[in-house]
């Protein structure tokens, strides 16, 4: 019974992926993420000004943009774009390898902003995850539960190929096992 419920937190938990972070006006933040080649991956994100005056994070900051630049793991700019406030940026990765996404705000322009901080919710899919279900609802005209299965069946496949790496490495160690073992046997003339 434990199986299954593990099974499924561990589908949940795969496409939780959200994250917020703090910058300063002219900071840039940079992450690195593994990524395969001929992948697609989206990115949503959202800023948050700080407040000074209530000491609270605004919930929207129109005027603020972010600039998102991409690089491939050979220092290639794949994605340099400036968004909005908030936003959504796009790319399929080339080359197998450490993509550095890096984000910085335009706050130069804004006398307001300067000397604050900035929340910025981050959210980047990677692959199956960044398949866009309503897109694909509306395009294949889906019903909910058509979809639906569509999400839990690419989820499975995911979860079948691990199984079959899982699979093929125990079998070459238990064959490296049996191989190691019977020359150590030999060696001491027990066989």
């Amino acid at each position: 019974m434990r199986r299954p419920a593990l099974l499924l937190l561990a589908l949940c938990a795969a496409g939780a992926r959200g994250l917020y972070f703090h910058i300063g006006e002219t900071e840039k933040r940079c992450f690195i993420e593994e990524i395969p080649d001929e992948t697609m991956v989206i990115g949503n994100y959202r800023t948050q000004m700080w407040d000074k005056q209530k000491e609270v994070f605004l919930p929207s900051t129109p005027g603020l943009g972010m600039h998102v630049e991409v690089k491939d793991p050979e220092g290639k700019v794949v994605l340099s774009r400036q968004y909005g406030s908030e936003g959504r940026f796009t790319f399929t990765s080339h080359t197998p390898g450490d993509h550095q996404i890096c984000l910085h705000s335009n706050s130069t322009r804004m006398a307001l902003f300067a000397g604050g901080r900035l929340r910025v919710h981050l959210d980047i899919q990677v692959g199956e995850h960044a398949n866009n279900y309503p897109e694909i609802a509306a395009k294949d005209k889906l019903t909910e539960l058509q979809l639906r299965a569509r999400q839990l069946l690419d989820q499975v496949e995911q979860v079948l190929w691990w199984s079959i790496a899982q699979t093929v490495i125990l079998i070459l160690t238990g064959i490296w096992q049996m191989r190691h073992l019977k020359s150590f046997f030999e060696a001491k003339k027990l066989v």
